[in-house]
């Protein structure tokens, strides 16, 4: 408070203070510092928006200010050549562009690029004024240049508490990305890498600018991860009352909700690029996962509330003005705050409202026999403050326990006050704050609280929300579209009645010794139920059905079947198909032949038979006189990603025009003729280099270590080694052939040596001998005998002239080199992976694998045996779907693994895994170095880090406290519970592997099954152990991992199905996964 005595004369007032100053010292003291300081602000940031606020109009109390600026505008090309200039001065300033030579010409760039994507229009001005004028247009921002564009959006945002980690900010950069559909499988996927299994790295992902007059693109959904809200016939609403509009426009627009409705069921993503339809896409179900609230003291009593969060907050609907260019379609995930769930998400009244809730169950009130709504107001706030401090702590406390990031708020407040104050020191004024925002919503118990005179002020690059509503837009441009899609749909195929007036009909139908074919067909049903709704089609739809059961009698003309077929073995029809097939292998043409279309799910690594079933299905429907759709089968490739969505989505994209008149963007076909330049042919694929072979026993199993270079891979992972064939036998088809090592074929990329050595099996028969001098006079058994001879012993009975079409021929009618699958065990992660006694040039990516030896077998017996390290050989990689749902548990979820003999391989890679994470949990790093050291969530994604930010600082920063242990939350120690058998000379090699293991007190339970007289098997320890064991199944995040032979895996299946009381596979569905050691793979 002021005396008397400082309140200045009205003179002295008037001769130096500014008109409306204050008229104390003080006053003027704190006006001065103010104006100095603003004076700054205006010298270092060269483009400030408006607030929001007016002289007239103040809007700081308000959450969403309507004034304030917006992408979506069309602006006046000036400002936006003004703004993109400055942008590029800041960023010479911030040494982005090296010197001014380069600025000079960066700004040319940007000035002429503007110039010519702009459009003549109405425009909106500055004070918010619409004039007639030209918008400006877009440039295109180097990498380096949106990248900081993005992390100087951050530092500016004005909302934000955590801008201090602004400088790890990560790009993924997607500007190339022009389709809805597209747009949600690289989002999707980044955020799953930026997600890190918890390990978060706080990642942008930016989609095309803004063009003028145009909406640009746009996320449907607020956050990524977010909660339905379903309102009921009462009034009250299941789920998150934030979300009830967001939810009845997904459902409207084809979504279709679970049957059984939760207040936790999961929003799809709907993406909607520029000039596209919306696309609806279910979240992977790493991002699935959700934290169950719980606390230490009130542990039943929180599981009764059943109380979940997402894992992540990932904004979705904002926006990015950088240099002009608006970003319509940027979203971010980083971490939580622990306020932001436990206080407003989970407790505000308008949201999920627990809070009353948390009183009764906890008996958190002084008066526990009086309901809660009957309490005074005074006893109804100390109640609420306990709960609201209980469900603070309990949320915490859980996101520790699932060890996924979240920083609490005390230590944010302090990181925030202590950047602002550094950055202060270095540059003289404040970081640009709205107190609104920025003060927790605990009050004046965070230091933050306390901050006054924070100056708002708006600052370019920055974060903004958009003008318009995309689901309102959409709607806007139905209505527009309507008339022209009614004019299309009258052209098409769709909207009438067949010949025999019925209704055509979609029939799916599938065939595969494994599941992904099934898996796919399902997909396919749930996408064409949406679509038909979406596009009114007068079609019914059957649900997936194998092909067998395909009756052609009952099959009408205007009829559409859509076949999944998958190969087995060794290119033979799948079981479930080869009756349709073998039926109708000789029929004659039919009558009302439908319309068809196959999908080939098939890996081209297996050269030959590469979609040999899918190949015959189609011949046999053209010869049958059904029409096909496309002409030709369209082929998926599995060899690096199994399923192939992004196969499947292409060939969704390229037939449902043809019979819905769906319009949308497609691409050319993808035909089993044009495949090979487009997938893993051999000749592109990779070399692993042989580094360490360990077998401690002589007739044990091998385990192998390769170098695969920079490749990635992933926990459970397979790999396709293609063992080259034996120097002496290559050498041996040489002489026969007459040719030389270094001959050069004018029809292949490899000389004679290589071709011979690691693009055909020496070892197999030739396929047709159709080249074979006189093969046509032979004898039948003569010819059949020669049919079964390996290419060397064929070629040594012959008497061949040879010439260079005829070595040509030859060599192409040889079998192509078939990949050995075997399951990675290793985990890339895992920091203990490198040994003493890896080859020393080794510098790539090490890979384990644990082979046991077959006899017969090419690679391990006659390649791995022999190969001396430092060996090669080409290799591929499969990533079926397992990793992703071991992934999405959290780390400490029970995983019960019942292995025998190599089985132990996928095992090892799970434990070693779990020990990264557990290394993570220990105190070994902290959120910083989690940050600086990180990977970024894709190949595009910046390489750049800064381990401390522009004035990061650390003035009085909390030491990094291992919280897990203080609040004594669990980590992955003793979630393993393995049931492992072996044979005697493998028992040195299974302690090799699991000794870290247990070391590491991995195990919860671990039964080793030595091979024994008394026929004990593993199978039978499942038995001792099953009231344990029927208490971990109970566990909503346990994972059966079954790798074993037949007996163990059918036996492991009846005696679990006993312990739950059901079928164990389908009570927890694909928590339940099995990799049955069989004579052919999928």
């Amino acid at each position: 408070m002021l005396q008397n005595a400082d309140v200045l004369p009205s003179s002295f007032s008037a001769s130096i203070a500014p008109k409306n100053s204050p008229s104390c010292l003080a006053g003027i003291k704190i006006y001065r510092q103010a104006q100095e300081e603003y004076s700054l602000i205006k010298k270092a940031h060269r483009t400030l928006a408006p607030t929001g606020c007016t002289p007239d109009f103040c809007q700081s109390g308000r959450m969403t200010r309507i004034l304030e600026p917006r992408v979506g505008r069309d602006r006046p090309l000036a400002e936006i050549q003004q703004e993109a200039a400055d942008f590029l001065r800041e960023c010479r300033d911030e040494n982005i562009i090296e010197s001014d030579d380069v600025l000079d010409r960066r700004i040319k760039t940007a000035l002429i690029q503007i110039m010519e994507t702009s459009e003549k229009m109405v425009v909106t001005d500055r004070d918010g004024n619409q004039i007639e004028g030209i918008a400006g247009g877009i440039w295109t921002q180097s990498r380096q240049e949106l990248e900081y564009g993005l992390r100087a959006a951050w530092r500016n945002s004005r909302r934000c508490i955590m801008r201090s980690e602004h400088m790890h900010l990560a790009l993924c950069d997607l500007r190339h990305v022009t389709s809805s559909r597209e747009m949600a499988s690289t989002m999707l996927d980044g955020m799953v890498r930026a997600f890190n299994r918890g390990r978060i790295l706080p990642t942008c992902f930016v989609f095309p600018p803004r063009l003028p007059g145009r909406r640009g693109p746009m996320i449907w959904n607020t956050q990524v991860l977010q909660f339905a809200g379903y309102r009921q016939t009462d009034g009250s609403v299941l789920g998150d009352p934030a979300n009830i509009e967001l939810t009845e426009e997904i459902i409207a627009l084809g979504w279709k909700p679970p049957r059984d409705k939760t207040r936790w069921d999961f929003l799809p993503l709907v993406t909607m690029a520029e000039g596209d339809r919306p696309h609806i896409a279910e979240l992977p179900v790493e991002l699935r996962r959700t934290v169950s609230i719980t606390h230490p003291r009130f542990k039943e009593e929180f599981e009764v509330m059943n109380l979940k969060w997402v894992l992540a907050p990932a904004l979705s609907r904002q926006g990015f003005d950088i240099g002009g260019n608006q970003y319509t379609g940027s979203p971010f995930i980083g971490w939580f705050m622990d306020a932001e769930v436990g206080v407003r998400d989970l407790a505000d009244s308008f949201r999920y409202n627990v809070l009353p809730e948390v009183v009764q169950t906890c008996n958190l009130s002084d008066e526990p026999q009086t309901p809660f709504e009957d309490l005074p107001e005074y006893l109804s706030l100390v109640a609420l403050s306990r709960a609201q401090a209980e469900l603070n702590f309990a949320v915490y406390y859980s996101f520790l326990r699932a060890h996924v990031m979240m920083i609490d708020t005390v230590t944010s407040s302090t990181k925030y006050q202590n950047y602002d104050l550094d950055r202060r020191e270095i540059v003289g004024y404040r970081l640009p704050a709205d107190p609104y925002w920025l003060a927790p919503p605990q009050g004046s118990i965070i230091s933050v609280w306390h901050r006054g005179g924070m100056p708002n002020y708006q600052p370019k690059p920055m974060v903004c929300r958009h003008v318009q509503d995309p689901m309102k837009a959409w709607k806007r441009e139905l209505e527009q579209q309507k008339r022209m899609e009614e004019s299309d749909r009258s052209k098409s195929l769709i909207g009438h009645v067949n010949s025999h007036g019925s209704t055509p009909t979609i029939r799916i139908f599938s065939c595969s010794s494994g599941v992904n074919a099934s898996k796919m067909a399902k997909k396919l049903y749930s996408t064409l139920e949406r679509l038909i709704a979406d596009t009114h089609a007068e079609f019914m739809l059957e649900k997936e059905k194998p092909l067998n059961s395909l009756s052609l009698s009952d099959v009408l003309q205007d009829d559409v079947i859509l076949i999944i077929a998958s190969t087995t073995g060794s290119g033979e029809i799948p079981s479930n198909a080869a009756r349709f097939v073998e039926e109708h292998t000789a029929d004659s043409m039919i009558g009302n032949a439908p319309r068809f279309s196959v999908f080939a799910n098939g890996d081209s690594t297996y050269g030959d038979t590469y979609n040999a079933a899918a190949k015959k299905i189609q011949e046999v429907m053209t010869s049958l006189g059904c029409r096909p759709l496309l002409g030709h089968c369209f082929a998926g490739d599995t060899a690096h990603k199994n399923p192939d969505w992004d196969s499947f989505n292409r060939w969704l994209d390229n037939i449902d025009h043809l019979f819905l008149g769906n319009l949308h963007k497609v691409d050319l076909p993808t035909s089993l003729e044009k495949i090979g330049d487009k997938t893993t042919a051999l000749r592109a694929m990779p070399f692993a280099t042989l580094v360490r072979k360990h077998r401690p026993h002589s007739d044990g199993m091998i385990q192998a270590t390769f170098d695969i270079g920079d490749l990635d891979y992933h926990e459970m992972d397979h790999l396709k080694l293609l063992a080259p064939n034996p120097r002496i036998e290559v050498r041996r088809a040489l002489k026969l052939l007459h040719l030389q090592e270094d001959t050069v074929f004018n029809w292949h990329s490899e000389n004679a040596f290589s071709f011979l050595c690691r693009f055909v099996d020496l070892a197999r028969p030739f396929k047709t001998l159709d080249w074979y001098p006189g093969i046509t006079t032979l004898p039948q058994t003569a010819k059949e005998q020669l049919k079964t001879l390996a290419v060397c012993d064929l070629l040594s009975q012959a008497e061949i002239t040879w010439t260079d079409d005829l070595v040509e021929t030859a060599c192409k009618d040889m079998g192509s080199i078939q990949p050995r699958l075997y399951s990675v065990a290793s985990c890339q992660r895992h920091s203990g992976h490198r040994l003493d006694d890896i080859l020393e040039e080794s510098a790539g990516n090490l890979v384990d694998v644990v082979v046991k030896i077959n006899q017969t077998g090419k690679f391990s017996n006659t390649w791995l045996l022999q190969a001396p390290v430092g060996a090669k050989l080409r290799f591929g990689q499969a990533s079926p779907d397992t990793w992703r749902l071991v992934r999405a548990q959290r780390p400490n979820a029970p995983f019960i693994a019942i292995a025998t003999g190599s089985g132990i391989g996928p095992v090892r890679s799970v434990l070693q895994s779990r020990m990264s994470d557990l290394d993570w949990t220990s105190g070994l790093s902290s959120l910083s170095s989690v940050l600086a050291v990180g990977n970024a969530p894709n190949s595009k994604q910046s390489s750049r880090r800064s381990s401390v930010g522009s004035g990061t600082g650390g003035r009085g920063l909390p030491k990094f406290i291992n919280h897990h242990a203080h609040l004594g939350v669990s980590n992955t120690s003793g979630s393993v519970h393995l049931f492992a058998g072996f044979k005697p000379e493998d028992e040195v090699l299974f302690d090799h592997i699991l000794k870290p293991a247990i070391k590491a007190e991995m195990f919860g339970t671990l039964q080793l099954v030595r091979s024994n007289a008394q026929k004990i098997r593993v199978q039978d320890c499942l038995f001792t152990e099953r009231e344990k064991l029927g208490k971990i199944l109970q566990d909503p995040d346990c994972i059966v991992f079954v790798c074993a032979n037949n007996n163990a895996a059918d036996a492991a299946e009846k005696i679990l199905s006993d312990v739950v009381g059901s079928n164990v596979k389908e009570k927890l569905g694909e928590r339940y996964i099995e990799e049955v050691f069989r004579s052919h793979v999928e």
